[in-house]
């Protein structure tokens, strides 16, 4: 994406073409015409920041009004601007209109305007809120009680917030959708609790709602420390990690559900953040997080263990996601890949899911397994998810069931395999957003 500072001559020229397409669409249609842009002050008009949201407001437009009869998006660097008709009146429409204008703090910034046949642009009624002080924004820009600088620091907050949540939301529903997907040879699912007796599905779903703002924030952090060195902003996510290992911990009665989750995850979400912030790939960003400190992780971890994840790597060397995170998750590209394509074939959410956890036990040095199985252990789960792999595609869902009584009975749980499927599915709805901001 361009990102330039735009003239003052740009803009008018802007508002020129715009009038010049409402004025084409009402003759051809004869319906009033819903023309919708993001109100950004300053000589910036579009970042990848301001195209999530205008990506959302598109969205609630879309829900919120009748089938289109015509649609279109401008992309520019003046700024996003979508065109609209729909058969209905005049009225009806800026009523809706309205309404989604009014309905949170981002709504702020959509500007949507609503004109009629004969070219009226339609008045909304109610005087809109600052964005600053909330208050009418006709007094505050008549009496200039805020400066651009401060609009413009407002407005980056209202953004942020909501991407912040965005991809919040995003990893919390991969969380969900990993854990009942089921059968899961070991795992917690809907069948069983595979082969643990300290949690169930309700516990992954407590877990998951409690670190949900935790994400939030680490997104956030990546926000606002976009420019820090990666040392420094690892720090600063690590501190928020521990906070969310706290909030998990106090949700499941100090039960770990998530714990290797949160670490990928959580980075994962900064590399997306950082990803608004500068462009690139999200992936990308994450790694380089992730080998800032690494080595020294590592050092530590094997003169001083702490965990179960640290102590087979002090036994085994085996660097887990710590390693993982540092060469860019390649267990769960893949995975991700596999995934898609399983959805692309027409296969539910929860068959792709299921599917696809074979092929990732397969090839992953799941530290999870060689906790509780050691070096054999491991062997057998990859050995054993290679021959399901090896069966025709409709065999296989019956064969995980099959496994899943194997692993339940030998004590094995893929749980850094889980993290890894949960994973994917969070590149897969940021993937997803990334490709819908440049179409």
């Amino acid at each position: 994406m361009n990102i330039s500072k735009i003239t003052l001559d740009e803009m008018l020229s802007a508002r020129e073409r715009r009038a010049e397409k409402q004025r084409a669409l009402t003759e051809q249609f004869a319906r009033p015409v819903v023309c919708f842009t993001m109100n950004i002050a300053g000589e910036v008009k579009r970042t990848p920041l301001i195209e999530l949201a205008f990506l959302e407001g598109m969205h609630r437009i879309e829900a919120a009004m009748p089938p289109a009869l015509f649609r279109e998006i401008w992309r520019e660097n003046t700024g996003c601007e979508a065109f609209f008709v729909f058969d209905e009146g005049a009225g009806e429409t800026k009523r809706r209109t309205v309404a989604i204008e009014e309905a949170d703090a981002l709504a702020r910034l959509f500007d949507i305007d609503v004109i009629g046949t004969g070219g009226e642009k339609l008045s909304r009624g109610a005087e809109r809120r600052c964005i600053v002080c909330g208050g009418p924004v006709t007094a505050c820009a008549r009496s200039r009680a805020h400066g651009l600088a401060e609009i413009v620091k407002s407005t980056d907050a209202l953004l942020s917030a909501f991407a912040a949540e965005r991809f919040a939301s995003f990893a919390q529903n991969a969380l969900l959708l990993e854990v009942e997907a089921t059968p899961k040879p070991g795992l917690v699912d809907r069948n069983n609790n595979g082969a643990h007796r300290d949690m169930d599905l309700a516990l992954f779903r407590k877990s998951a709602a409690a670190l949900k703002p935790h994400f939030a924030r680490m997104a956030s952090l990546a926000l606002m420390q976009h420019e820090a060195e990666p040392c420094a902003l690892m720090a600063s996510l690590r501190a928020e990690g521990l906070a969310a290992e706290h909030a998990m911990y106090a949700a499941t009665g100090g039960v770990n559900t998530h714990k290797g989750a949160i670490f990928s995850m959580g980075l994962l979400l900064a590399g997306a953040a950082l990803a608004l912030r500068r462009g690139g790939d999200a992936v990308l960003h994450a790694a380089a997080l992730a080998q800032s400190d690494v080595a020294a992780e590592l050092a530590r971890a094997k003169a001083q263990p702490a965990t179960n994840g640290e102590r087979v790597y002090a036994r085994h060397a085996a660097r887990g996601a710590r390693g993982e995170a540092a060469e860019g998750f390649p267990a769960a590209r893949e995975a991700m890949r596999i995934y898609q394509a399983f959805l692309r074939e027409g296969k539910s959410e929860n068959d792709a899911l299921a599917l696809t956890l074979p092929h990732i036990i397969a090839v992953l040095t799941d530290t999870n397994l060689l906790h509780r199985g050691g070096p054999e252990g491991l062997r057998f789960a990859q050995q054993k998810a290679k021959e399901v792999l090896a069966l025709p595609e409709e065999k296989r869902m019956q064969a995980l069931s099959q496994l899943d009584a194997e692993f339940i009975r030998r004590n094995l749980s893929p749980g850094g395999s889980a993290d890894m499927l949960g994973l994917a599915v969070l590149m897969h709805a940021l993937e997803e957003t990334a490709q819908d901001m440049v179409k």
